[in-house]
């Protein structure tokens, strides 16, 4: 196995059984089957397979399943050999109808699991997901907010979402050197068509390098003041402090230009 693939699954396993309850607890009733990905040594499946009757778990790291088959063999659970970073979600999921999910996300990929996540509303209803402290707080940034980035624009067009606790290094083994958080996204219907989003999400992406910057100079010249007005927006205001809409109507106002 390459280095980098060791990396990539490198993990902190969950060791206390109360944050692992507290996790459960945090998902819906209905519907009643749940994807855990990244199970490690099952600290989390374990309560999960106490509450619901499906649990289907999808673990990169292939020593690990046989365990996991072993330990809670006839229990209802499914242990899938599969990477969440890059598997079909549709085909790991199968024609079941939606599912919860819950996961002690990998420090090293959380953020582009959870990207993979989020526009899958097809797929899931709730995500109750572990990660590093400063992601989580960055997903769940709101416009105004200091910590409100890209991130928190991609999460708001896919899911209302929150900080459900945080959890303490000495949870985990090995402990890092860092705190966790347990966050909680309701998926839903996005406001607008995806490849809108995509746009807007790109014009964003762009500003929020510079956020310091007022609006205008932070788009560096690629769409004027004017425009930037038209989109009903303050062209002196910070990048960080414009919501998704914002930035839907200054992308079909650039479309619109364009076309």
């Amino acid at each position: 196995m390459s280095r980098s693939k060791r990396h990539r699954m490198g993990q902190n396993f969950l060791v206390d059984e109360d944050v692992a309850r507290r996790i459960v607890d945090l998902l819906g009733d209905d519907p009643p089957r749940v994807i855990e990905i990244g199970p490690g040594r099952g600290a989390l499946t374990a309560p999960l397979l106490e509450r619901f009757d499906r649990v289907r778990a999808l673990e990169l790291d292939e020593p690990l399943v046989a365990p996991l088959e072993e330990r809670f063999g006839g229990s209802g659970l499914e242990v899938v050999h599969a990477d969440a970073l890059t598997a079909s979600l549709s085909e790991a999921v199968g024609g079941d109808g939606q599912w919860q999910l819950a996961s002690n996300l990998p420090y090293s990929v959380g953020t582009a699991i959870l990207r993979r996540l989020m526009p899958r509303h097809d797929l899931f209803t709730r995500l109750v997901v572990m990660l590093q402290r400063e992601v989580a707080v960055r997903v769940v940034a709101e416009p105004g907010d200091g910590h409100h980035g890209l991130m928190g624009l991609e999460r708001s067009a896919w899911a209302d979402g929150w900080i459900a606790f945080e959890v303490h290094p000495r949870a985990f083994r090995p402990i890092p050197k860092v705190t966790s958080a347990v966050v909680v996204l309701d998926l839903r219907p996005p406001p607008a068509d995806p490849g809108d989003i995509a746009r807007a999400l790109k014009i964003a992406g762009q500003a929020l390098t510079l956020p310091r910057k007022k609006l205008t100079n932070a788009l560096g010249g690629r769409i004027d003041r004017d425009a930037i007005a038209a989109a009903g927006l303050d062209p002196n205001a910070r990048p960080g402090t414009i919501p998704l809409e914002g930035w839907l109507r200054l992308a079909w106002l650039q479309a619109q230009v364009s076309t």
